[in-house]
């Protein structure tokens, strides 16, 4: 009573590992600076800490029930590391999220992922087995079958350099074609080999299932005037 063995600490330990991968996952497909390793890193790390305060806990408990003296002095407070790691966190998810333009932030989603992540480290900690698991089953939905409702597709930048200015026309009706949703548009006027060059940049969305490599080529048959095309994320 008041302990826990070695199998039971390895248990918790496995499952929160295994918690922290199922999440992982879908951030280390999306590129995201908190992939695989980062989750499982925090949901084991979440769980250390919660069997630590269980064990200094369960420790107290032993102490008082041996030396019944001690009960007005000795007191034990079970969530007392948990609070500390539920504050703590947000300095590791604050890390994640950067300001890519003005009035645009990006990275929420992953630092909410890491914040959740320790959550499923404690719940895996104290044993709750069953939370743990249908929490993880809940985000994981949520990190692949909401995104594909609310968001029209995937983010890319379109680089796009072209030789005569009169084709953007054609490429806009390749975007309308392909259902591509553009966001925001840049233009710079650039020489290359003493030549002018047009670049404009398109921010869009790919609708699902589309992938850039498949587009290039539509791109470039437009015309000779296009010297450079490029997708990022």
């Amino acid at each position: 009573m008041y302990d826990l063995d070695y199998t039971e600490i390895a248990l918790r330990l496995l499952v929160s590992a295994n918690l922290g991968l199922a999440v992982g996952i879908e951030r280390e497909r999306k590129n995201q600076s908190a992939g695989i390793r980062t989750n499982i890193i925090v949901c084991v790390s979440a769980c250390i800490l919660t069997i630590i305060q269980v064990e200094i806990s369960f420790s107290i408990i032993r102490l008082v029930l041996d030396n019944p003296d001690l009960q007005g002095i000795i007191s034990t407070d079970f969530s007392r590391i948990v609070a500390q790691i539920v504050s703590g966190i947000g300095f590791l998810g604050a890390g994640s999220i950067i300001t890519t333009q003005i009035d645009k932030v990006s990275g929420l989603t992953t630092a909410a992922t890491i914040w959740a992540v320790a959550g499923l480290g404690i719940a895996a900690g104290y044993g709750y087995y069953f939370l743990a698991i249908i929490s993880t089953l809940i985000l994981v939905a949520v990190l692949y079958l909401l995104k594909k409702i609310t968001k029209p597709g995937d983010k890319y930048i379109l680089d796009i350099k072209l030789t005569s200015r009169t084709q953007i026309e054609e490429i806009r009706t390749l975007f309308n074609k392909y259902n591509l949703r553009t966001t925001d548009e840049d233009f710079a006027m650039i020489r290359e080999n003493g030549e002018p060059v047009y670049n404009f940049i398109f921010t869009i969305y790919l609708p699902n299932r589309t992938e850039p490599s498949e587009l290039i080529s539509e791109f470039l048959e437009i015309g000779d005037s296009i010297v450079g095309i490029s997708f990022r994320d």
